[in-house]
């Protein structure tokens, strides 16, 4: 048994040396919606989903993601744990076959660009490896924050090597603010339909606030310069708020 990493483009450590291909899958995904792995899922995510739409123009990519959640159904957390941990030890062996050739390699890892968070002991599961890998970045961004639901948060605070975004649109915006609330050093992912209608949303709450500049157009998915979040950085950094816009204006 095994778990499969993503090659995203957006979020790639390393690139080819034409700017078009990630050189190492450094993601994680899941398959998307309130059927699967997303509980926390709003209608305004579920209407925009891009990972979703993913999901069902690219066959490979379903299957893998499927796959994942297969390996993971019926374990335990001790179990789940074991498996993320090999599928982390494969991304720095390759992180490190890199350097050895030469390459400058971030060790950053973004969990879930597909799919979220489905249980606590998965939470826990995660949280113990982050824990155990203090020479890997981790990014992530969730909706299971609601007490009512799923509440993922206690079991991901304290981790200095993860940065926690709350995926936030107009439809949980009010749980949202009591999460932060309760748990002031995550960070907020605001999707609104423009930017100008998210910093109207936002306004009068504490912390700086970055539009997403891939999102916006300022810089691209992925060039020879690198991949958008590794250049951008704030995401991975976790050094703000990060706004998205749905009509990418």
């Amino acid at each position: 048994m095994s778990l499969r990493r993503s090659a995203d483009r957006k979020v790639a450590n390393l690139v080819s040396p034409n700017g078009k291909t990630p050189k190492i899958a450094n993601s994680f995904g899941l398959p998307a919606g309130r059927a699967y792995t997303c509980p926390g899922a709003t209608a305004t995510c579920q209407r925009v989903c891009y990972a979703g739409k993913l999901e069902k123009v690219y066959k490979g990519v379903r299957e893998v993601l499927v796959s994942n959640q297969e390996e993971l159904t019926g374990q335990d957390k001790a179990g789940m744990a074991g498996l993320l941990a090999e599928m982390i030890a494969g991304f720095c062996a390759d992180c490190d076959r890199a350097e050895r050739r030469g390459s400058k390699v971030p060790r950053d890892f973004r969990i879930h660009w597909d799919g979220d968070f489905f249980s606590l002991d998965y939470a826990e599961a995660w949280a113990d490896v982050i824990n155990s890998s203090s020479h890997v970045r981790f990014w992530v961004y969730t909706r299971s924050f609601d007490p009512s639901s799923l509440d993922v948060l206690p079991a991901l605070a304290g981790l200095t090597n993860l940065t926690v975004y709350l995926s936030v649109d107009p439809d949980n915006l009010a749980v949202a603010k009591e999460a932060r609330r309760r748990h002031p050093w995550v960070r907020w992912a605001y999707l609104a339909e423009d930017f100008a209608t998210g910093r109207e949303d936002l306004a009068g709450l504490p912390g700086k606030r970055y539009p997403c500049p891939e999102n916006a157009h300022r810089i691209p998915l992925i060039s020879e310069k690198g991949s958008a979040c590794i250049r951008c950085g704030v995401c991975p950094s976790g050094r703000g708020d990060v706004v998205f816009s749905i009509s990418k204006r």
